[in-house]
């Protein structure tokens, strides 16, 4: 993936479902939400220019084209028919679920619902009330309120003479807090509100820093890996000649213990996890995670169609047309990637918020 055209779709992944072979060059179908059905060189399908680093800083891309040296081999292990290692396999299954254009787009698109559901939390004056309140239980909340307050009220002061108004008001907070409630509250909902327009003309750069951020910590993904090789029980789905899977721009896709499909990162409920995660490596093989021994239900054609709903543009078979890939295309897009507005809006009304893994 070395220079300046960066697959997030790696051509390793692509290579297994070309219906056509020439050299070093592979060719595949692609079927795009906006394009059609086309044969396509997998050398120019999903990548993008300076995906995840430009000419002046290359460590990230050259990280990630290490990194695909050893899951190439295990994808062609996999379609060798080997038995691999179950750290294998959570490796291959970890590093493409993140690296995706499908997930840097959705994380982008999910950014101003979380600013905006964070303003109207606090803009609730229930909840503006309670974080007073904790500041009189809470010495880290009571420092942070105390320290917002000086700041609100008095701006110009320097570092040292905030840290004597700070002790000043310390033994005095209850009943400045009591007696300064309603203009408090509205300091807050002004200062929140302030804070919320400068982030919002920002959500999209905040958003797509976090992605790279993300993968420069490690594009081989240790951490994610490890809790998949220990939580996720891996096999391979072989349909051998049963229909024929296709292969998504979003990588893998999950399916969910509330039986919503989803990008494999995680969900806003606490009560919520992963219960099977889905990749395909070729038309007749699929990898498959499950957390318990449940069976997944699911057919050939179900899992082609979750594939391209969460799919950013474009999904890619060894054919044209025919039973595997009539009416993907329309689909393309059409499934929320991780969490809507309003399940994002729930979980902090429900004073949750994180992201489960």
């Amino acid at each position: 993936m070395s220079g300046r055209k960066q697959h997030y779709l790696p051509r390793f992944l692509q290579h297994p479902f070309a219906f056509k072979e020439n050299g070093t060059r592979f060719y595949v179908y692609a079927h795009h939400r906006a394009h059609g059905s086309y044969p396509a060189n997998a050398m120019n399908l999903g990548q993008e220019l300076d995906f995840y680093s430009g000419p002046d800083d290359t460590s990230l891309d050259d990280a990630i084209t290490v990194t695909e040296k050893s899951l190439a081999i295990t994808v062609h292990r996999l379609n060798g028919g080997e038995k691999l290692s179950q750290a294998e396999i959570a490796q291959l299954v970890s590093a493409l679920s993140i690296r995706t254009k499908a997930m840097r787009q959705a994380l982008i698109g999910m950014m101003p619902a979380f600013l905006e559901a964070a303003h109207a939390h606090i803009l609730d004056k229930k909840n503006s009330q309670k974080r007073l309140y904790d500041s009189l239980q809470k010495p880290a909340t009571r420092k942070k309120a105390i320290d917002e307050c000086i700041c609100e009220k008095w701006p110009d002061l320097n570092r040292e003479q905030r840290a004597q108004m700070r002790f000043h008001l310390l033994p005095k907070w209850k009943s400045f807090v009591e007696n300064n409630k309603e203009s408090l509250v509205a300091e807050m909902h002004d200062f929140a509100t302030r804070i919320f327009d400068l982030m919002l003309d920002e959500a999209a750069p905040i958003a797509d820093k976090a992605f790279i951020n993300a993968l420069t910590r490690g594009p081989d993904t240790p951490v994610r890996t490890e809790r998949f090789a220990e939580e996720m029980q891996f096999d391979i789905w072989d349909v051998d000649g049963a229909g024929e899977f296709v292969l998504g721009d979003c990588g893998p896709v999950a399916v969910f213990t509330d039986g919503v499909a989803r990008l494999a990162l995680g969900t806003m409920d606490d009560d919520v996890e992963m219960e099977f995660v889905f990749l395909p490596v070729s038309p007749t093989k699929c990898i498959v995670g499950r957390r318990s021994q449940g069976n997944h239900g699911l057919s050939v054609d179900d899992l082609n169609r979750i594939s391209a709903g969460l799919s950013h543009e474009f999904v890619v078979s060894r054919k044209m047309e025919g039973a595997p890939v009539a009416g993907l295309a329309s689909l393309i897009g059409s499934m929320t990637p991780i969490a809507s507005k309003e399940a994002i809006f729930q979980a902090l009304n429900d004073d949750g918020g994180e992201m489960v893994a």
